[in-house]
């Protein structure tokens, strides 16, 4: 939208845009960055104790993918090889690994920017992971462990016959937070996204059921 909206740049310099512009927030590439050995430190020196253990519940294990060397004598932790080349040829066992574009991009909505590593063919693997790599400076990648989600139940309406059906799924929680005029933030609500359960990239789809929490 930056490029596409003109006016949206006046608007951002203006201050009056609600919510204002916060690209940071668009960073997929913190939740790799919590799991930096070399940050453990400051993440519990400006965290409670207690949030760090409920961050380490909800965030799955993950890595910004760097090209940057590695010496020989160490490995990417939990990855246990010494260059993304190699994790570019992991077996399907292996991959069991979700590779995201991070921050501002036009693959970052409709999980077009997400690759699931297992589901993927070996050459198709390897070539994101190469890209990967090569736009780390422009457009970084962050891989994360695959975890499966919950599955829930919810009615839906089903148009062509009138009727209330149920529906298992898969879900995707949306949380908006909302700051008041003392600076104080807020749980405003909750959006809902449950998709079939054999969709494991979850957004909005025509399958899916939007539900508003709360």
């Amino acid at each position: 939208d930056w490029k596409s909206i003109p006016a949206i740049r006046e608007l951002a310099r203006s201050g009056k845009i609600t919510p204002p512009l916060k690209p940071h927030f668009e960073e997929k590439l913190w939740l790799a960055l919590f799991w930096a050995p070399s940050l453990r430190k400051i993440w519990e020196k400006e965290l409670r104790g207690s949030h760090v253990q409920i961050l380490k519940k909800l965030i799955p294990y993950g890595w910004p993918v760097d090209p940057s060397e590695i010496p020989p004598h160490a490995a990417i932790p939990r990855l246990e090889v010494s260059s993304w080349d190699e994790v570019g040829e992991f077996s399907q066992k292996d991959r069991r690994l979700v590779l995201k574009v991070s921050g501002f991009s036009n693959l970052a909505w409709g999980s077009r920017g997400v690759m699931i590593g297992h589901d993927e063919p070996l050459e198709r693997w390897r070539t994101a992971v190469n890209d990967a790599q090569s736009q780390f400076m422009i457009q970084p990648r962050v891989m994360q462990e695959f975890k499966e989600t919950k599955l829930v139940e919810h009615p839906y309406f089903e148009p062509k016959t009138g009727e209330i059906r149920m529906m298992e799924g898969r879900v995707r929680l949306c949380p908006y937070y909302f700051v008041s005029q003392e600076g104080q933030s807020s749980l405003g609500g909750c959006l809902a996204t449950i998709v079939p359960p054999d969709k494991k990239k979850i957004h909005g789809m025509r399958d899916g059921i939007l539900v508003p929490c709360m």
